[in-house]
C-alpha cells in the first residue's frame, strides 16, 4: 500500500509509477528536434534539500526529495535522490544553460533572480557570513 499525505490522496513511492521521456533524433540543445512525452511526468511543486553525512565529511552527499502531482492524474509521487558535488554542480549548471538558451531576455531575468536571492540571504539555510 502507498503512502498516504493528510490530503488523502496516493503518494507514489514507486518510481516505475513516474514517467516521461525526451527524445530524438537531435540532442537536447537542437532547436525542434526532441519529442518529450510528458505521460507519467511529474509535475514538480515541492523540493526539501538536506545534507547527508555530517559538513565535516570527506565524501559529503547531498539529498534532494522531489514531490508532484503525477500529470493527467490525481496521483503524487515523492521520491528521493542522492548525489555528491559533480552532480548537484551537473543540475545547476544544466538549468542556467537552459535559461540562456531560452533567450537573452529570460536569461538575465533567471540570473538576476539567482542573485537576488544570493544578496537578500533568502533560500533556505543559508548561513550568514562570518564577521
Amino acid at each position: 500500500m502507498s503512502p498516504k499525505k493528510k490530503t488523502g490522496r496516493r503518494i507514489s513511492g514507486d518510481p516505475r509509477k513516474t514517467g516521461g521521456d525526451i527524445a530524438g533524433p537531435g540532442g537536447p540543445h537542437d532547436a525542434n528536434s526532441v519529442i518529450i512525452d510528458t505521460t507519467d511526468a511529474v509535475l514538480l511543486d515541492s523540493s526539501v534539500v538536506t545534507l547527508m553525512g555530517s559538513p565535516g565529511d570527506p565524501k559529503p552527499y547531498l539529498a534532494m526529495l522531489l514531490e508532484g502531482r503525477i500529470n493527467k492524474t490525481t496521483d503524487r509521487a515523492r521520491n528521493l535522490y542522492l548525489m555528491n558535488e559533480d552532480g548537484a554542480a551537473a543540475l545547476v549548471t544544466e538549468l542556467l544553460a537552459l535559461a540562456h538558451r531560452i533567450g537573452p531576455e529570460f536569461g538575465a531575468r533567471f540570473t538576476a533572480r539567482l542573485e537576488h536571492l544570493l544578496e537578500t540571504k533568502s533560500f533556505t539555510g543559508q548561513l550568514p557570513e562570518p564577521e
